[in-house]
Parts: C-alpha cells; sequence; structure tokens
C-alpha cells in the first residue's frame, strides 16, 4: 500500500507540474499524430510548450490560429473544439477553462475530428488541473506580493508626510520605491525649467527633456518609456514648481498590480510635496508677520527718536545712526540742501561708526533744489548704477563727493524728498567685503525713515 500511494503522489505530482503537457505529448506520438503544443504569450505570438514527431524552429510561434475560434466562455470546467486551420497547420483542437487556453496544432487535417477530441478529451483534463494549479500558484504569489506591499504602504505613511527638505524626501522616495518594487535601478530626475538633473541616484545617461519629461500636465501615473530589457518606467511627481521623475528599470515590465502600486506611491508623494509646500509657506508667512510686527515697532520708536530731535545737528546725527543701525553698515554720509548756499553740502559723515570732519564742497543748484518729480527711484544701488550718473539724472552737474563714497565703501543712496523737492541725500556703505544686499523689508524701513525725515527738515529750515 504504502509503495502505491507514494507512485500516486508522484504521478499526481508530475501531471500538476507540467507533466500534463509531456502525458499529452506521449499521447499524440504514440497515435502517430504531428503536432506543436502552444499557448498565447506576447501578443501576436504563441509560445510552444510541446510537439509531436516535429522539431520546432523556435520556441514562438506567429499566432494565426486563434482568431479561427469564436470568442467564448467555457460553460464547463474545460472545452474542447476543433478548427480546419491554415496551410502551416491543416488543424487546429483548442482546449479552453474559463481562464486559460491552450492550442494544439496539427500537421495534418484529422480524418474525424470529433472522434480525436474524444480521445483527447481525459488529456484535456489532467491540462485542465495542470492550468489550475498554476493558476493557484500565481494567484499565491500575487497576493503574497500584494501583502508585502500593503505593509509597504503601512510604513511609507508612517514617514511620507514628515517635513523634509526636498533633497531628503527624494532619498526617502528611492529608497521605498527599491525595496517595495525590487527595481534594477532608481533614479530620480529633477526638472531644472530647460534640462533635467540627476537628483538622487546614479544615471549613465540623462534623457533629454522631450516627451513626458516636458509635459505640461503630468498626473502621478506610470509610464512606460522602454518596454523591452532593460524595461523602463518612469513616475512623475509634480506639484507647483517642483517636478521631479523617478526612473525605474526592471529586466522586464512590471505586471499591472506593480503598475497601480506606484501610481499609489505617486499620489501619496505629491500630496506630500503639496503638503510640505503649504508647510513652508506656512513658516515664512509666520516669519514675514514676526519681522512685520518687529519693523512697525523698531519704526515707531526710530520716528518718535527723530520727533524728539531739538536742533539741526542732533537731527542729522540721530538720522545718520538710525541708518546705519536698520541695515547693519557703518558708514553713512548725509547731504542736505542749504538755502543760504543755494546748494547740497555734506552735514554728516561716518566711517567705521566714527564720526568724520563733514566736507564743505558745494553742489551748487541756483534754482532751488531738485523737484520731487525729477527723483524717479525711491533708492539707487550703486552696484549697478555710478554716483555721478544718479546725480545726473537728478539734472545736477555730477557728484562732487566720490572720494567720500568711494572711503565709505558705499552701497546704496536713499534720496530724502518732501511733496516738492529733494532736500537731503544718504549714501550708505560698509567696509566689510562681500557685504549683503539688502532685504526687501530693510529696503522698505529706510525708504520710510527717508519719507519722515523729509518732513521734519521743514523745522530746521
Amino acid at each position: 500500500m504504502p509503495e502505491n500511494i507514494n507512485e500516486l503522489y508522484s504521478q499526481i505530482d508530475f501531471l500538476i507540474n507540467g507533466g500534463a503537457v509531456k502525458t499529452l505529448t506521449d499521447f499524440l506520438e504514440g497515435s502517430g499524430i504531428k503536432a506543436v503544443i502552444a499557448e498565447p504569450g506576447t501578443p501576436g505570438l504563441l509560445n510552444v510548450t510541446g510537439a509531436a514527431g516535429l522539431v520546432p524552429s523556435s520556441l514562438t510561434i506567429k499566432d494565426e490560429i486563434t482568431g479561427l475560434f469564436p470568442k467564448s466562455v467555457a460553460k464547463e470546467s474545460y472545452e474542447l473544439n476543433y478548427s480546419a486551420g491554415n496551410d502551416s497547420w491543416p488543424g487546429v483542437v483548442k482546449i479552453y477553462g474559463a481562464y486559460w487556453e491552450l492550442y494544439i496544432l496539427l500537421k495534418d487535417k484529422a480524418d474525424s475530428p470529433e472522434s480525436l477530441l474524444e480521445k483527447l478529451r481525459p488529456y484535456a483534463g489532467l491540462v485542465m488541473l495542470w492550468e489550475n494549479m498554476r493558476r493557484i500558484t500565481e494567484t499565491e504569489k500575487k497576493l503574497s506580493r500584494l501583502s508585502y506591499m500593503i505593509l509597504a504602504t503601512k510604513s511609507t505613511l508612517a514617514s511620507i508626510f514628515e517635513p523634509m527638505p526636498l533633497q531628503y524626501f527624494a532619498s526617502f522616495l528611492a529608497d521605498v520605491l527599491q525595496e517595495s518594487l525590487f527595481p534594477k535601478s532608481v533614479v530620480i530626475l529633477k526638472d531644472e525649467g530647460s534640462y533635467l538633473t540627476v537628483f538622487n541616484g546614479k544615471a549613465d545617461n540623462i534623457p533629454e527633456r522631450e516627451g513626458i519629461y516636458a509635459s505640461q500636465i503630468l498626473p502621478p501615473t506610470p509610464v512606460v518609456v522602454k518596454n523591452d530589457s532593460p524595461a523602463e518606467v518612469v513616475l512623475p511627481v509634480a506639484e507647483g514648481d517642483c517636478r521631479l521623475f523617478c526612473l525605474m528599470t526592471w529586466d522586464k515590465l512590471p505586471d499591472n498590480e506593480t503598475m497601480n502600486f506606484i501610481e499609489l506611491l505617486g499620489n501619496l508623494a505629491v500630496r506630500a510635496v503639496a503638503i510640505n509646500n503649504l508647510r513652508t509657506q506656512s513658516r515664512q508667512a509666520e516669519a514675514s508677520i514676526s519681522a512685520g510686527e518687529f519693523t512697525v515697532l523698531s519704526l515707531s520708536n526710530v520716528l518718535k527718536v527723530l520727533r524728539g530731535a531739538e536742533d539741526r545737528a542732533r537731527f542729522f546725527s540721530l538720522l545718520v545712526d538710525i541708518f546705519m543701525e536698520q541695515c547693519r553698515m557703518n558708514s553713512c554720509i548725509l547731504v542736505t540742501w542749504n538755502n543760504a548756499r543755494k546748494g547740497y553740502t555734506l552735514s554728516e559723515q561716518r566711517r567705521g561708526h566714527i564720526k568724520a570732519d563733514a566736507e564743505t564742497t558745494l553742489l551748487p543748484s541756483p534754482e532751488g533744489p531738485v523737484k520731487g518729480a525729477d527723483v524717479a527711484e525711491a533708492y539707487y544701488d550703486l552696484g549697478a548704477m555710478s554716483p555721478d550718473a544718479v546725480f545726473r539724472s537728478w539734472g545736477l552737474a555730477g557728484c562732487p563727493w566720490k572720494n567720500a563714497l568711494k572711503e565709505s565703501s558705499a552701497k546704496y543712496i536713499f534720496p530724502v524728498c518732501d511733496d516738492n523737492s529733494l532736500v537731503g541725500i544718504i549714501a550708505l556703505g560698509s567696509g566689510t567685503e562681500g557685504r549683503a544686499a539688502l532685504d526687501r523689508s530693510q529696503l522698505a524701513s529706510l525708504q520710510l525713515i527717508a519719507q519722515f525725515a523729509a518732513y521734519e527738515f521743514r523745522r530746521f529750515n
């Protein structure tokens, strides 16, 4: 009894692991039937799984026979049909179930198709058992992979929405793709506007910015860019100005389940980038509000101090101190309108926070101070425009204090204008090389102080 059970087990194991096709082949050979057994493979081709009395020249055959049979679903666990074939295969038998099909391509036309089908029926039943076991095994593999992907998604969700710099996020996304899908390689490319750069990973060749890489609308859907070996799939992750492309390669193209999982990760990645952008904007807005509150408080104190100056000299000294303090520069020159001399004179000068003697040089303007309408800018960047050019733009004969401006390393000029005229000029500088440019809030504060000072000038004229 044990030997019979062992023999039975061996036969069943043989059949459900591919021996059913071998048994079918042996029957065909024993019956003197020359044929090739094949199943659908790549669209347009059949994969050869066995042969009787023939030696196929290739493991694939051009599909010219599946269209010979009507589209139908098996009503039983399996069914058999016969059809006249073509010149290459005069007769064809189709064995099929609900989700599978197998073809026997006969070299000669069957004398009695009904008799042949009846003889093939038990062998077709063995093929059905093999096909069912194969589908069960494949389904188990997919379920196992799906379970792993769900676990990977669970782990990803715990971290992907955490705030992180874009470079770190790209590295995190590459790790998730690598550990979840096991591609041969993962490279994340960044769109720089006119070309692509490698943002994470290594790439022998960077693709041209064309096709999917240049598309304006980029949903987080994987796109197959190459379907032969190595197969390439690109996943766009685009949100606002950020455009990333995850380029993955495999030995063969991933199945639908893998592509769906890639799309799920793409959607998560886009949401994560969007949330991170909102966090960044929120932090910037908070910082701007805080800076604005500080600036308002600071300006309130500044204007109060200027208004409290009792004489002209004290007012000029305070104005220069305030300008240097607001922008953290250590040199300043103040030029003011002198009504008695009918021109502009240097009234206050600091170098390295130390007060220097004011020059007596006069910049004459016989017709009165420059009209406010002739002053085009609220401030002038001396990195882009020379002092002479600034003064001439106001209709004055150049700048007579170029040496003083040079010694102070002047970088900005702020005109002090009231409603009607240019009543003063403030030049700011710093001896420190590479001094950072003033930001927008600093420039706005200095412009406001200059405008307020212009009206206070009237108290001393």
